[in-house]
């Protein structure tokens, strides 16, 4: 185990989003893992849109288009598993 407590969660959620186990790499359990994921991230959306239209007002002239796909993707789950986004979304309501 490495020094940082947050290098093993992430090494963690590398090994679980790939599907890596003691046997080798099991697709099944990387795309469970996934699913998992994104449904977790998925039920965060209208917080991660708070925080994101916060941002865009702050910005002179921007239009607050969301689209909801990017929110799926890897970068999003692992800010997830690891906290961030818990995180930034307490911080933006804290304004």
């Amino acid at each position: 185990m490495s020094g940082k407590s947050g290098d093993w969660k992430a090494e963690q959620f590398e090994r679980l989003w790939n599907g890596r186990s003691v046997k080798g790499e099991n697709p099944v359990k990387a795309a469970k893992f996934r699913q998992y994921m994104r449904e977790h991230v998925r039920q965060k959306i209208p917080d991660i849109k708070s925080v994101s239209r916060r941002r865009q007002e702050r910005k002179e002239g921007a239009g607050v288009h969301m689209d909801e796909t990017r929110f799926f993707t890897k970068e999003y789950c692992r800010k997830y598993w690891m906290g961030e986004l818990q995180e930034e979304i307490r911080e933006a309501e804290s304004y």
